[in-house]
């Protein structure tokens, strides 16, 4: 007679199954809709000058990530409205922080909502995993920024 195995098979793990399923699904209808009224929140503050330190921060995370999602190919900025978007927002905080005026100009309001248009279409083409992966790769650069690590970056901070 043979000797029994001991081998005995492990249970399936349903929430690797759920994490898996997710990463690879596209955001959905209600992801994009959450993002676009934050978004739209932070820049109608932005043009009524009254823009706290956490509406910039949903600004600049959202450029950031555009940026981040286009170095990694899975957008495109064919326009340049990222870096118009980047430009506008580097300019109205450093005006904010030498004069203390916290209006906002005509053209960097409008290359804020070109940005905000167009981050709807490039979101609609994007995973769960591919926006997690992006947002990781967005820490570390800042992390590497904020050191010194990378050389010619400017770190723009709202001092609201």
């Amino acid at each position: 007679m043979r000797k029994r195995s001991t081998y005995r098979p492990r249970g399936i793990n349903p929430t690797a199954h759920l994490v898996a399923l997710t990463g690879v699904a596209l955001l959905s209808r209600d992801d994009r809709t959450v993002w676009a009224l934050e978004m739209r929140g932070a820049l109608d503050a932005v043009r009524e000058a009254r823009a706290t330190r956490q509406q910039w921060e949903v600004i600049f995370h959202n450029v950031n990530l555009a940026e981040q999602l286009v170095e990694m190919r899975l957008a495109s900025d064919p326009d340049g409205v990222i870096s118009d978007a980047q430009a506008a927002c580097a300019t109205i905080i450093q005006r904010q922080q030498t004069t203390g005026t916290r209006a906002a100009r005509a053209a960097e309001l409008n290359a804020l909502r070109d940005f905000e248009s167009s981050m709807i279409d490039i979101l609609a083409n994007i995973t769960h995993a591919e926006r997690f992966r992006a947002e990781e790769r967005i820490r570390s650069k800042m992390r590497n920024a904020l050191t010194g690590r990378i050389p010619g970056v400017v770190v723009v901070e709202a001092n609201v």
